[in-house]
């Protein structure tokens, strides 16, 4: 672990807040910039709960664009997502794999929504549409891995280049 300021690093992509009255400012979102820049998944995030544990799980999140997030669901649990920086489009799909809805997102004055709420067990995924997407999600914790599952009709998260390519298919 490192320290980073007012963030302590627990893995590659996640950093934690040290303050339990934790603020973020431009810091914090070049931080993670710059640490989703350097990760192979291109992404970061800072967990502004206190541990996985928590009852609330609020973390500021950068994707590159070039990011993969395999279609997912939560079961049991909502999800939140507002908008800091760029672009994205939401896909939200059926349980076959058809996409059932598209949201374009964006950061407040872009003209597109900037917030949404995933309900509870819907397959969903982010297609990034700018170099460095930043937005702030929160949820219901604890976090528990096995409370998530990908979506089997979609490549894996370790298979990105096939992931942006069924993505791709999608888009439009």
């Amino acid at each position: 672990m490192i320290e980073a300021g007012r963030y302590r690093q627990v893995a590659d992509e996640v950093f934690y807040a040290t303050d339990p009255f934790a603020t973020a400012g431009p810091e914090a979102i070049e931080l993670i910039k710059q640490t989703a820049l350097a990760s192979p998944r291109r992404r970061a995030r800072i967990c502004f709960h206190p541990d996985p544990q928590a009852a609330a799980q609020e973390m500021l999140i950068a994707m590159g664009g070039a990011s993969y997030v395999r279609p997912h669901r939560h079961f049991g649990k909502s999800e939140t997502l507002t908008v800091l920086e760029g672009a994205a489009t939401a896909l939200l799909f059926d349980e076959a794999g058809s996409v059932t809805q598209r949201a374009p997102m964006g950061s407040y004055g872009s003209g597109r929504p900037f917030f949404y709420r995933m309900p509870p067990d819907v397959f969903h995924t982010l297609i990034f549409e700018c170099e460095m997407f930043v937005y702030l999600e929160t949820t219901t914790g604890p976090f528990d891995p096995a409370m998530s599952e990908g979506a089997q009709w979609a490549p894996p998260e370790s298979d990105p280049e096939a992931g942006r390519a069924f993505l791709s298919r999608l888009d439009g």
